[in-house]
C-alpha cells in the first residue's frame, strides 16, 4: 500500500523590514512607505513604525515567489507596480491590498520600471535588454522595443513637446517620447508612435545607471558610473528651454521664425486617424531632437550612481545616490539666479574679446572690432543649472531613496526623503532651509524603522520547551519573536551567535558566540545575564541540551568538547553595593573532551547514552557521555560534515556536510544505512521531527527539504529562502518547522491536514522542470533581432522593422495551454455545428418526401397550442393571476418546440437532436467566444500566435458572426488585427480566406464605429455632468434651489424625444 504523509506548507514569514533591491516609493499622502520584503511588499506606517500591510502574492504551483526587484507608483493613484526577478510584473492596488493583474513580458530580472504621467502606461526593462511598454487599462502589452546591448538600467516617459505657449505635437504623433538608458552607455529615445529608436547619445563614455525627468519636463538627468552627472534638455537646446527649467516661461514669441507644430490629426469625434508615411517620418525627426546635451557637473562621491530621483513635491531638488553611503542633494536655480549667471558669463566673455581685440587691432579699434565680431556668447551649462546643497550620509550602505509628498513638510523644512538602506531597515531625513529658502548644509534624521529584523543574517534559532518562544541569532544580538504572528518582542544586544539553546522552562536560552563566548538571555526581561566570555577559544559552532536537564555540551573550533552546568549565581548589582544583591541563572564548567580537530556540531542522544560529535576531518565520532569513553567513528563523508542530529529513539543519526550528501547511520553498529545526493550546495542544518523518522534539512541553495529516513527519499521541496538556508528548528510535537537565512527571513512551515504521496510530488517537481526548460527559446527572437540589427550596422543599412520592436509578451505554460483550450473549443464548436446543419438537412428532406400530411397536422396542433397557450398567458397577465401554471405550460411547450433532453434544453439545437453537455447550454458560437473569454488579456497575443493557420482561419470565419450578433466588440477588433497581422502572407495566399476577409471588412467597420460612439456619448454626459455639479457645487445658502434646478435638468433629459434613439442611453 502506498503510504500518504501530511504536507507542510509556508504559513508566513517575517524579520525582512525591506530587501535592498527596490528603491522605495511613497504613497500620495505620505504616511505610508512602500518597501520591498522579499517576495512580497510592505506598506509602512512611518510614523507609528510599525506594518500596517503586507502585500503578498498567490502562492505558485511550482516554485518559490519570485523576490521583488522595482518598485513605481503612479502619480495621483493608489496603483503600484512590482517588478519580480523572474521577469513578471504584478499590479497591486494600496486601498484594498489586491492584485488582478500578471504581467510576463520579460526573460529575467525587471531592472527598470515607470509609469507616466497619467498612470496609463508602464515601460519595464530587465537584464534581458528589452524594453515593454504596457497598456494598463487594458492589461495588456503594447510593444517590445530591442536596441540596448546590455542590461535595461532606467527608463522615463518625456513629453515630444511641452512649450508653455500651448505647442502641440506634431501631426499625427501623441508627443509621447521614451527614454531609456543602458549598461552599454547608451541613452536611446524611442518614438512610440512608430516604435523605432529616434535617437541615441552614446558620447558619456561609461556605464548608464539611473535617470529622471524634471517635474517640469524640460532637463533629464542621467548618473553614470564615473564621477560626472550628465545634463540633457529636453525638446531643445539650452538656448529656448534655458529660463523654461526655471519657472516654466518661455521666450518664444510670435514672431518666431520657426514654424509652428500642427496638431495630431483627429476625426470629428476626436480620435486618432492612423498615421501617413510622411506622419511617421515627420514624428521620428522631432524624436530624433529630443535630448540636446548641456553639459555635466562633477559629483563629490566618486563611485557609481545608483538612483536618481528629483523631488516633485516643487522643493527644486535633485537626489543622486550612490553605491556607498552618500545620497547628494543638488539644487536646481531659479530663472533669475541662472540669468544673473549667464549675464555675467555674457560680460566676461565681451571683456575677454575686447582685451584680444585690443591687443590686435590697438586701442583706438577696439570697440570697433567687438562690435563686428560679436557673439551670442555662451550659453546656460549643468553647473549654471544645479549646485551641490547638502549631501545626506546614513552609518549603512544606501540602496535607494524616495522623496516624501508636499504634506510632509513641516515649516522651515524644503524636503523629507526616506533613504533605504543595506542593513535591511529605512530612516527617514529632513533637509531644512532658512528663511532666505537656503538649504541648510547638515540634513538631519528623524526616523528609523529596524526592530522588526536583524541586520544581518540569520545564523541559529531556538524554540522555547512550549513552542510559544523564538528566538534568533545574528551579527550584533538576538531578538525574542512570537512565531504565531511574526511580531518581534525584545531585541538584545550581544555578540555574534553561532547557535542557541533555551534552558528548561523556557525563560533563559544560552547563546554560542563567535568570540568564543556563552550568553545567557532573558528572554522575558530581554537582557542578557552574566554569562562566560571565556568559555573557549574558538567560535562555539554547536550547543546541546543534556536530556536530564542538568546543563548543556559545547562544541568549539578550539578542538574541545565542554559540559557545563545551570547554576544559580551570586549577583552584586552597581547601584546597590550594601545590599544583599540577587541571584541570577548562571554556569559552570564541569568537564572537558578533547578532540583532534575542530568540532562542528554537538548532539547528545535522547536516553542521555551517547555523545555524537562531527570533525573536521570528515568524520563523527560517538562516545559514551557518563566516561567519555570512545564507542563509534563514522567515516564516509569526502567534506566535513556540517551538521547532524540524533532521531527521538536514539536509533539513527542523519548528517549532512559540505559534499551536499546526508547520511543515515545506525547507532547500534555504525553503519551507514544509506547515502543521499540532498542538495544543491552544502547541507546546512539538519532536524529531526519529534517522536518519528521524518528529517528537516537546509542548504546553501535556498532549499528547505523533508526526508523519510527510513525509505532514504525526499517528500517535499520548500522553496521561500532567496538566500542559503542556515538553521531550522521543529516544534516539540512536529506541528511547525521555523527556518532562518541569509535573506534575513524567518519562515514558519506548518503541517497541515492535507495528505500527499511521493509519486504526485515527483511528477509536479518534473512539471516544474519542463516549464523552466520550456521558456529557454523564448529568447530566438532577440537573438534573431540582434543579429538583423548588427547585420543593417555592418552593412550601413536599415535594420527590419521586426528589429525594434515586437510583441510585448512571452511564450510562457500558460500562453501555450491557452492556445490549446482554445483550438479545442473550436473544434467541439465546429462538431457541434456540422451535427446542427446536418440534422437540419436530414429533416428537411425527410420531410419533403412525406406526403402523408401528418407533418402539417403536428404543425398545425402545435400552433394551436402554442396560440392557446399566448392568449393565456395574456389574460393572465391582465388580471395578475399566478405564474406557476404558466411555466409548468411554458415547460410543456418548449417539450416540444425545441431540443429537451437528459442533458438540459439547449434553444441553440433542433427539435430531435440532444444537445451536447459540454457547451453548457450555449451555442456553438457562444462556447468558442467563452474559451477565448477566459484568456488573460496579457497572453491573448501569444495564444494567438501559438495557434495553427487552420484554428487561426476558423476563429477569423468566428469572428463574423461575433460581430453581427454584436458581442465582445472590443475583443472579437482585437482578434482580427492579430490574426490578419500575424498570418498576413498565408491569408493572401488561401481562396478561402477572401471570402472571409470580405465579410469581416464593413462588419469590422461598422460595429467599432458604433462602440466609438457609444463611448463618446457616455464620456460627454460625463462631462456635462461634472460641469454641472461644478457650477453648482459650493455649498452655499442655495442648496435647495440647485437640488430642485439639477432635478429638472435631469427630468428635461428623460424626455427629451431624441434621447432613447441615442447611443448609449439608457
Amino acid at each position: 500500500m502506498v503510504k500518504a504523509y501530511l504536507r507542510y506548507e509556508q504559513a508566513r514569514a517575517f524579520g525582512v523590514v525591506a530587501s535592498p533591491e527596490a528603491p522605495p516609493v511613497y504613497d500620495d499622502t505620505g504616511k505610508h512607505l512602500v518597501t520591498a520584503a522579499l517576495e512580497r511588499l510592505a506598506v509602512w506606517d512611518v510614523r507609528r513604525g510599525v506594518e500596517a500591510k503586507s502585500l503578498l502574492p498567490p502562492p505558485r504551483e511550482s516554485g518559490a515567489l519570485p523576490a521583488v526587484t522595482r518598485i513605481a507608483r503612479a502619480e495621483g493613484s493608489d496603483l503600484v507596480a512590482a517588478g519580480h526577478s523572474d521577469g513578471t510584473i504584478r499590479l497591486w492596488s494600496l486601498d484594498d491590498a489586491s492584485t488582478d493583474v500578471l504581467l510576463k513580458g520579460h526573460r529575467s530580472e525587471v531592472t527598470a520600471l515607470r509609469f507616466n504621467a497619467s498612470g496609463s502606461m508602464l515601460v519595464s526593462g530587465g537584464k534581458d535588454t528589452n524594453v515593454v511598454v504596457w497598456d494598463v487599462v487594458a492589461e495588456t502589452g503594447l510593444c517590445r522595443l530591442r536596441g540596448h546591448k546590455d542590461q535595461v538600467t532606467d527608463a522615463v516617459f518625456a513629453e515630444a513637446e511641452a512649450t508653455a505657449g500651448g505647442g502641440a505635437p506634431s501631426a499625427g504623433s501623441s508627443g509621447v517620447r521614451l527614454v531609456t538608458c543602458s549598461k552599454d552607455a547608451t541613452v536611446k529615445v524611442w518614438d512610440l508612435d512608430t516604435q523605432h529608436c529616434a535617437q541615441t547619445v552614446a558620447a558619456l563614455g561609461a556605464e548608464c545607471w539611473s535617470m529622471d525627468v524634471d517635474p517640469t519636463g524640460r532637463r533629464l538627468a542621467v548618473g553614470t558610473s564615473d564621477d560626472r552627472l550628465h545634463l540633457f534638455a529636453v525638446n531643445r537646446g539650452y538656448d529656448d528651454g534655458e529660463e523654461e527649467f526655471g519657472d516654466g516661461s518661455s521666450d518664444l514669441s510670435d514672431d518666431d521664425e520657426t514654424p509652428k507644430k500642427k496638431t495630431a490629426r483627429a476625426d470629428e469625434n476626436g480620435a486618432r486617424v492612423p498615421m501617413t508615411q510622411a506622419q511617421k517620418a515627420a514624428s521620428i525627426a522631432d524624436a530624433s531632437n529630443l535630448l540636446t546635451p548641456v553639459g555635466h557637473v562633477p559629483r563629490s562621491d566618486k563611485s557609481r550612481v545608483s538612483h536618481v530621483r528629483f523631488d516633485r513635491a516643487g522643493g527644486g531638488l535633485l537626489g543622486v545616490q550612490t553605491v556607498g553611503r552618500a545620497i547628494e542633494v543638488w539644487r536646481v536655480r531659479s530663472a533669475s539666479e541662472k540669468a544673473k549667471r549667464l549675464k555675467r558669463k555674457h560680460k566676461r566673455r565681451r571683456e575677454k574679446e575686447k582685451l584680444r581685440a585690443k591687443e590686435r587691432n590697438g586701442e583706438e579699434d577696439a570697440e570697433t572690432a567687438w562690435d563686428k565680431d560679436a557673439e551670442p556668447g555662451e550659453g546656460l551649462t549643468a553647473a549654471d543649472e544645479l549646485e551641490l546643497a547638502t549631501v545626506v550620509r546614513p552609518k549603512a550602505k544606501a540602496r535607494g531613496f524616495a522623496w516624501a509628498p508636499r504634506q510632509r513638510r513641516r515649516p522651515g523644512i524644503r524636503a523629507v526623503v526616506a533613504v533605504l538602506l543595506d542593513n535591511n531597515a529605512f530612516e527617514e531625513w529632513e533637509i531644512g532651509q532658512d528663511a532666505d529658502g537656503a538649504v541648510a548644509e547638515e540634513p538631519s534624521k528623524i526616523r528609523t524603522i529596524d526592530a522588526q529584523g536583524h541586520r544581518a543574517d540569520i545564523r541559529a534559532l531556538a524554540l522555547s520547551p512550549d513552542d510559544g518562544t523564538l528566538l534568533t541569532c545574528s551579527h550584533k544580538g538576538c531578538k525574542v519573536w512570537n512565531p504565531e504572528d511574526g511580531a518581534c518582542l525584545r531585541s538584545v544586544e550581544g555578540g555574534y551567535g553561532l547557535c542557541a539553546a533555551f534552558a528548561p522552562g523556557g525563560r533563559h536560552a544560552v547563546v554560542g558566540t563567535k568570540s568564543g563566548a556563552l550568553e545567557i538571555v532573558d528572554t522575558q526581561a530581554g537582557v542578557q545575564l552574566s554569562g562566560m566570555r571565556d568559555a573557549h577559544a574558538g567560535a562555539v559552532w554547536g550547543v546541546a541540551l543534556l536530556p536530564d536537564g542538568s546543563g548543556f555540551v559545547t562544541a568549539s573550533a578550539d578542538k574541545t568538547v565542554k559540559f557545563f552546568e545551570w547554576r544559580l549565581m551570586d549577583v552584586e548589582d552597581d547601584e546597590d553595593e550594601g545590599g544583599e544583591g540577587r541571584r541570577e541563572l548562571g554556569i559552570a564548567h564541569v568537564k572537558t573532551l578533547q578532540m583532534a580537530e575542530d568540532v562542528l556540531s554537538v548532539k547528545v542522544t535522547p536516553d542521555g547514552k551517547l555523545l555524537s560529535v562531527s570533525l573536521l576531518d570528515n568524520t563523527l565520532k560517538v562516545f559514551f557521555v557518563d566516561s567519555l569513553k570512545f564507542f563509534l567513528s563514522l567515516y564516509g563523508h569526502r567534506l566535513p560534515a556540517l551538521c547532524h542530529d540524533v532521531s527521538s529513539d536514539s536509533q539513527l543519526l542523519a548528517s549532512g556536510g559540505a559534499d551536499k550528501n546526508i547520511r543515515i547511520w545506525g547507532l547500534d553498529f555504525g553503519d551507514c544505512h544509506r547515502s543521499v545526493f540532498a542538495h544543491e550546495d552544502s547541507v546546512t542544518s539538519i532536524a529531526f521531527v519529534p517522536k518519528t523518522h521524518y528529517l528537516f534539512s537546509t542548504g546553501k541553495d535556498r532549499l528547505v527539504k523533508y526526508w523519510d529516513a527510513d525509505k532514504f527519499e525526499p517528500l517535499l521541496t520548500l522553496q521561500g529562502h532567496h538566500a542559503s538556508a542556515w538553521c531550522v528548528a521543529l516544534s516539540t510535537r512536529g506541528e511547525f518547522a521555523v527556518t532562518g537565512g541569509h535573506d534575513r527571513a524567518i519562515r514558519v512551515w506548518e503541517r497541515t491536514d492535507e495528505p500527499f504521496f511521493v509519486d504526485e510530488e515527483k511528477e509536479k517537481r518534473l512539471e516544474s522542470l519542463l516549464e523552466e526548460g520550456g521558456a529557454e527559446d523564448d529568447g530566438d527572437d532577440d537573438r534573431i533581432a540582434a543579429a538583423a540589427r548588427e547585420n543593417a550596422s555592418a552593412n550601413g543599412g536599415v535594420a527590419p522593422a521586426g528589429a525594434e520592436a515586437g510583441m510585448a509578451g512571452r511564450k510562457t505554460l500558460e500562453t501555450l495551454t491557452a492556445a490549446d483550450q482554445i483550438v479545442d473549443a473550436l473544434d467541439v464548436a465546429g462538431h457541434e455545428r456540422k451535427r446542427i446543419d446536418d440534422h437540419v438537412r436530414t429533416n428537411g428532406r425527410n420531410k419533403d418526401a412525406n406526403e402523408d400530411g401528418d407533418d402539417q397536422e403536428d404543425e398545425e396542433e402545435l400552433k394551436k397550442a402554442l396560440d392557446e397557450f399566448s392568449d393565456e398567458e395574456e389574460e393572465e397577465d391582465e388580471e395578475g393571476a399566478e405564474e406557476d401554471d404558466d411555466d409548468d405550460a411554458a415547460d410543456a411547450v418548449v417539450v416540444n418546440s425545441a431540443s429537451l433532453s437528459a442533458y438540459g434544453y439547449n434553444p441553440s439545437y433542433p427539435s430531435g437532436l440532444p444537445p451536447n453537455p459540454l457547451l453548457m447550454g450555449q451555442s456553438p458560437e457562444r462556447y468558442a467566444l467563452s474559451a477565448i473569454e477566459k484568456v488573460r488579456a496579457a497572453d491573448l497575443e501569444q495564444a494567438v500566435l501559438a495557434l495553427p493557420f487552420s484554428s487561426a482561419l476558423t476563429l477569423l470565419d468566428y469572428l463574423g458572426g461575433w460581430l453581427e450578433a454584436g458581442e465582445k466588440t472590443e475583443l472579437t477588433c482585437r482578434l482580427a488585427s492579430l490574426i490578419v497581422r500575424l498570418h498576413y502572407v498565408q491569408l493572401g495566399a488561401t481562396h478561402r480566406a477572401r471570402a472571409v476577409l470580405l465579410r469581416l471588412r464593413p462588419l469590422l467597420r461598422k460595429r467599432a464605429k458604433e462602440l466609438r460612439d457609444l463611448m463618446g456619448f457616455n464620456l460627454a454626459g460625463m462631462n456635462m455632468w461634472e460641469t454641472h455639479l461644478k457650477e453648482g457645487g459650493g455649498g452655499t445658502k442655495k442648496d435647495d434651489d440647485e437640488d430642485e434646478n439639477t432635478a429638472n435638468l435631469t427630468d428635461e433629459l428623460i424626455k427629451d424625444e431624441d434621447a432613447p434613439g441615442l447611443p448609449g442611453w439608457g
